[in-house]
């Protein structure tokens, strides 16, 4: 490697999407085994299950008052952003050259 690449490479490295601990197949998943948890209704709902009835069913939303259901909002909100940053990062050029340093 030549000594000028070495900061681009430095760079590079310290870049949010080349530690990204998510991926679609990830997701998908992660979706098949939520989707297989078994809700009978002599079980307390899963942490997963409620939290998605908490952001989807306005029939859970008394379960929380206003500035926790917004604090819940803001966490999905950030995590959904995040999650695009992993998942579809915004320099492709980035994303290729990321990709080539961690193959070596």
């Amino acid at each position: 490697m030549k000594p000028t690449q070495l900061p681009l490479v430095a760079q590079l490295r310290r870049c949010p999407t080349h530690a990204a601990t998510v991926s679609r197949e990830q997701f998908i998943a992660a979706w098949q085994e939520l989707q297989r948890v078994d809700v009978t209704p002599f079980l307390q709902p899963t942490v997963p299950i409620l939290a998605a009835l908490l952001l989807s069913d306005d029939r859970f939303t008394g379960l929380l008052d206003e500035s926790e259901s917004a604090q819940l909002n803001d966490l999905v909100e950030l995590a959904l952003n995040r999650y695009d940053q992993q998942t579809n990062p915004p320099n492709k050029l980035g994303r290729i050259l990321s990709g080539l340093i961690r193959k070596e």
